[in-house]
């Protein structure tokens, strides 16, 4: 998606095990789904599991956010690499735009191809007693990006952010303004205050939504072309500080120095977050202001785990190249688009096979996974597809430098 390269030439592997995890937590937090009770998904298993539950729970509180700080971070590397907002532009339409267009109708085609299967009556039962309704019209409203809603969303945080340098580089205020905001958000970082601030946004959201389903925390954008108003807080406030920690990136070794303190914070938060919604989902909608601690505690939560995942890393592999990690940052993005059908046909092909759910999802997600990666290794990486996705990757020749080069 985006050259992580250091201005020295280095990649951040640190980032990039971040952002790969990110992207491989989703094929978990789908997989597991199936097992989910009470039921939502559309492909259910005959086995249940409250682990299934709190595994989606727990990953669902930070694994986005987490996505969309690294997002706003390799979106300033990017614009510092290519110079220009134009170039800039450019190729966030290529590696960002065209995928969306290109492979959001096949997606969904084989997402309603798999929807319609599964509900297909078993060989030798009655038939429906009636066919299902319609869907419904589409409109802005019922758009279905499905799980490449993250892609959509980039290209508004892209618009939107070329739309701000603008207006400071012609009030000429951008550079007075940026080295504010750098005192700002580093005093704010090295007296721990950052997470609190980070989230008082989302924390108002929730706080004044009437119809919130809470155990459900950020309401995902998947559909409809304007996302909700808890996204647009959660996450346009991850993208931004991502942008700017990319500007403070000696921050990055103070958030490794408390990483141990916000994994506990993380956990502690979990904890607390469950406790009171409880580890079975529950669809009915609240008003947010009748839970002050639960509207405050969650994205409390959601950052500490960022900060975590964030300062964890920098802890392990600030100083190490890895190409596993590599290899990982460059398929992940090819896998988490594809991964939704994939997820779906292992689902439907062991739900009635009596095993345990651990055996099960095992074979969901490392299945998904499997089918992946290998489509990614025969026919992305080196293809034009994978030139789209990444940029040109070249083959190292014996004996030379295995560094990967983007067109």
């Amino acid at each position: 998606m985006t050259t992580s390269v250091q201005t020295s030439g280095e990649r951040w592997n640190d980032l990039d095990a971040v952002r790969a995890l990110a992207l491989f937590l989703g094929i978990v937090l789908h997989g597991v789904m199936s097992f989910m009770e009470p039921r939502f998904w559309v492909i259910a298993d005959v086995e249940t599991s409250t682990g299934a539950n709190i595994a989606f729970y727990v990953i669902h509180i930070f694994r986005m956010t987490t996505f969309f700080v690294l997002a706003g971070f390799f979106a300033r590397l990017l614009l510092e690499k290519r110079g220009t907002l134009t170039a800039f532009l450019g190729n966030r339409l290529k590696r960002v735009g065209l995928p969306l267009v290109a492979f959001w109708p096949v997606v969904l085609a084989a997402i309603i191809t798999l929807v319609i299967v599964a509900n297909m009556p078993a060989a030798g039962s009655a038939a429906a007693a009636a066919p299902p309704p319609p869907p419904p019209a589409l409109t802005a409203d019922t758009f279905p990006f499905t799980h490449l809603w993250f892609l959509y969303v980039l290209l508004l945080f892209y618009v939107g952010m070329a739309v701000i340098k603008v207006i400071t580089d012609v009030t000429r205020i951008g550079a007075p303004l940026g080295r504010a905001l750098d005192k700002v958000v580093g005093l704010l970082t090295k007296s721990d205050l950052i997470t609190l601030v980070l989230a008082l946004p989302l924390a108002a959201t929730f706080y004044f939504n009437s119809e919130w389903m809470m155990w459900m925390g950020i309401r995902t954008p998947d559909t409809g072309i304007i996302p909700n108003a808890m996204a647009v807080a959660g996450f346009t406030t991850a993208f931004t500080f991502g942008w700017w920690l990319h500007r403070r990136a000696d921050l990055l070794d103070h958030l490794a120095s408390r990483c141990w303190l916000y994994g506990l914070a993380a956990v502690g938060g979990t904890w607390l977050c469950l406790t009171l919604v409880g580890p079975a989902p529950t669809f009915a909608t609240v008003n947010g202001a009748d839970h002050p601690i639960y509207c405050l505690v969650y994205p409390l939560t959601t950052w500490a785990w960022t900060f975590f995942l964030i300062g964890l890393a920098r802890v392990l592999l600030k100083t190490k190249e890895v190409p596993m990690i590599r290899y990982a940052a460059d398929s992940s993005y090819w896998v988490y688009i594809v991964h939704i059908p994939l997820v779906m046909l292992f689902q439907y092909l062991i739900k009635d096979i009596a095993l345990s759910v651990e055996f099960k999802a095992g074979i969901v997600i490392f299945g998904t996974l499997f089918v992946g990666l290998l489509s990614y290794a025969l026919f992305v990486r080196y293809t034009f597809i994978g030139t789209i996705l990444n940029g040109r990757r070249s083959k190292v020749q014996k004996g030379a430098d295995p560094v990967l080069q983007e067109a």
